[in-house]
């Protein structure tokens, strides 16, 4: 059976896993990145207009989440999080990446925009708001940990199965925790979007297909598209 490793924080619990074995795959779930979320107290995230969410991740990092601002959600994992925590998001890109979902925001000159999510993350969400007139407050509500040293021995035991045929990441920091653990640069990839590709290409790894939009769906599709399991 042909067999993948799959990098993401969740780990076996990882809604990705489930949908690559529902394909036939035998999945090894080994984490090359961990998220530790940062305290925030909850006068941080009154006073917005609108609050966007941009993974799941964050949205568990939150303290109490306040019902009088309007909620947007990069996508459907990460809707389904708050939809948890009782509140629905207002907006929702069809397509889940940065740029879609600061584009579908509604008028947003003038708004107050609180942008809750990792320490470090792309610019173009917070960029494109503020070229359409929003007054946008960036909020660090977790960090991303690469390289856990409690997956060496998984990872390794995962690249000597001699069915493996790539790995899925879906961050330029699970490129980077993958190298740091011993990770070999002759795997191929598939990738959950241009950024992780550029951060691949650049070490050295052949990507062998990308996510269209950024969801386990997607991914598990890319997956199944590049690594056929009859050959």
């Amino acid at each position: 059976m042909r067999s993948v490793l799959v990098t993401r924080p969740a780990g076996p619990d990882d809604a990705l896993v489930a949908a690559l074995r529902q394909r036939g795959f035998q999945v090894h779930p080994v984490p090359t990145v961990t998220t530790a979320p940062i305290p925030v107290e909850a006068a941080a995230l009154e006073g917005f207009d609108w609050i966007v969410v941009t993974s799941a991740t964050g949205v568990a990092a939150l303290p109490e989440l306040p019902g009088d601002a309007r909620w947007a959600a990069v996508g459907a994992a990460t809707a389904a999080a708050l939809a948890e925590r009782g509140v629905t998001a207002s907006v929702l890109p069809e397509r889940a990446n940065g740029k879609s979902l600061a584009e579908a925001i509604p008028e947003p000159g003038g708004k107050r925009i609180l942008l809750a999510r990792a320490e470090i993350a792309a610019a173009d969400l917070p960029g494109r708001l503020r070229e359409r007139g929003a007054e946008v407050v960036e909020l660090a509500v977790y960090r991303t940990l690469e390289g856990p040293e409690t997956s060496r021995q998984a990872l390794a035991e995962a690249l000597a199965d001699p069915e493996l045929g790539g790995g899925v990441f879906a961050s330029a920091s699970a490129v980077r925790g993958y190298l740091a653990l011993g990770g070999r640069i002759d795997l191929p990839a598939v990738t959950i979007g241009p950024r992780t590709t550029g951060a691949a290409v650049e070490v050295g790894m052949r990507v062998l297909g990308e996510a269209r939009e950024q969801s386990a769906a997607a991914l598990a599709a890319a997956v199944a598209a590049a690594l056929p399991l009859e050959v």
